[in-house]
């Protein structure tokens, strides 16, 4: 059997929360053609809704630090014992 590569593709959206707190969001296989315009609306709703809290003090939403696709390419190799 040959070696077998795999790629994932994940959105990775860094936030961060008033009480100075951060998170780290991973959407699975986002559109290839997300636009900055799009993660700006995004961090609007997220701000208007308060959409997500901080987990240490129930803090407030502060705002999207930043967005990017992430590319993962991982390589199975095929070694047999002869």
């Amino acid at each position: 059997m040959a070696d077998t590569i795999k790629t994932a593709y994940n959105l990775v959206i860094e936030t961060a929360f008033v009480d100075g707190d951060t998170r780290t969001i991973t959407i699975k296989n986002p559109r290839e053609d997300i636009s900055a315009s799009e993660i700006a609306e995004l961090n609007s709703y997220m701000q208007e809704n308060n959409i997500i809290i901080g987990d240490k003090d129930g803090a407030t939403f502060g705002r999207i630090k930043k967005a990017m696709r992430r590319a993962t390419t991982t390589t199975y190799l095929d070694i047999k014992e002869e």
